[in-house]
């Protein structure tokens, strides 16, 4: 059987405007193709009004591009996010269909579509399914079913996704279980196939550490889910006489504003430093500028940015949020309760004293090669959609 053409449907992506949104969306196709697949991209965006500064009506006024984004056959719609999430949700399925049409016109016609998370990628695939006949796959990514975000409007659309697909993957058990509620008594078996690093990027840091301050890192959208706030005052409780500790947080968001005022008021101005928003390979610098690396998260349905840092050889503090307890061992970093700024405290203070209980970074690098690096993945991948074309053939 011939490798499949895959067209993978993202419900986010990167942009000009924001471009290490869903990145591992990308990265994920970009393997695929490498493996000797035909991929392309078709992605209805909607910008937020937030982002309406200078040029921004240039760059995005409600157009149709068709071109080679990153290698990848790519199209895509640049609009504005209308105020109803129901509208949007609309929008997303009408505009689908249109870049479908587009694509196929160009690049031809896929034996698979891809959806990653059902809104409103797997809702557009399912539509497309009834259309062309085209089988398609959903892996689901979102933290709203563990958060109890879903709106009641959306339940019936997520069942006759979920249940119509020919595959339905999620990116860790624990988000496997909170879809149940939203499954009808027919659907495919969820498979667990894990996000994937690229480990031919994320490496070890090529100098060695300089002799300074030991330097915790977090990365993440500033969030309140990603409980930077909790993990500010850990740190301060954990390091109040210790100046020769530094917290450095990458990423920007809502949250911003709010966390720099309270690091005034616990009076950390001089150890917490603030770098925005940042490219993949300034994560990268601040990773390898890192000793460790902490995600103090409320939900996470995997932990991207954890097997990023691991991948680089740090050891890692995260929350039992979901997704990181089936990442993280004994070895290679330590757990903690959600929002437990006493427990986050401690965790703190025992990776700054006590760094050799941990796996050498060598070994934690080497841990995540052999379950997340892209050959681990991919085959997974690999293997879904052949069983699904298999089963067609011997249908036909």
């Amino acid at each position: 059987m011939s490798d499949p053409h895959v067209l993978v449907l993202p419900s986010w992506y990167p942009t000009h405007y924001s471009p290490t949104r869903g990145s591992f969306f990308l990265e994920q196709a970009r393997a695929l193709q490498q493996a000797g697949l035909q991929v392309g991209v078709i992605y209805p965006d909607f910008r937020s009004y937030r982002t309406l500064k200078d040029g921004a009506l240039f760059a995005t006024h409600f157009q149709l591009s068709k071109q080679i984004e990153d290698g990848l056959p790519t199209v895509r719609f640049d609009g504005w996010n209308p105020i109803s999430a129901r509208l949007r949700g609309r929008m997303f399925l009408s505009l689908t269909k249109r870049l479908w049409k587009a694509y196929v016109d160009r690049w031809g016609r896929p034996d698979i579509i891809h959806a990653h998370s059902a809104l409103w990628g797997g809702a557009a695939a399912r539509e497309l399914a009834h259309k062309t006949g085209i089988p398609y796959v959903i892996t689901e990514h979102s933290s709203a079913y563990a958060r109890g975000l879903i709106r009641p409007w959306q339940r019936d659309i997520l069942s006759k996704a979920f249940s119509q697909t020919a595959a339905l993957i999620t990116v860790s058990q624990s988000l496997a279980q909170s879809l149940e509620p939203f499954l009808e008594s027919k659907h495919a078996p969820i498979k667990i196939i894990p996000n994937m690093v690229d480990t031919a990027f994320f490496t070890l840091n090529p100098a060695l550490h300089s002799e300074g301050p030991f330097r915790f890192l977090v990365v993440a959208f500033l969030t309140a889910n990603k409980g930077i706030d909790c993990l500010l005052r850990a740190f301060a409780s954990a390091f109040n006489d210790a100046p020769d500790v530094i917290l450095e947080i990458g990423g920007d968001g809502p949250e911003r504003r709010p966390l720099e005022s309270l690091v005034d008021a616990l009076s950390l101005r001089d150890r917490v430093r603030f770098l925005g928003s940042l490219s993949r390979e300034a994560v990268r610098e601040a990773m390898w500028r890192a000793n460790a690396f902490v995600l103090p998260s409320y939900v996470e349905t995997f932990g991207v940015v954890l097997i990023e840092a691991m991948a680089t050889g740090l050891p890692v503090i995260a929350t039992q949020s979901g997704g990181p307890e089936e990442i993280i061992t004994p070895r290679t970093g330590a757990l903690v309760a959600p929002g437990d700024e006493s427990a986050l405290a401690q965790a703190l203070v025992d990776m700054r004293n006590n760094r050799d209980r941990f796996l050498p970074g060598d070994q934690i690098r080497k841990e995540i090669v052999t379950k997340f690096s892209q050959q681990a993945v991919i085959g997974q991948l690999l293997a879904v959609y052949h069983d699904i074309l298999r089963g067609i053939d011997e249908f036909d």
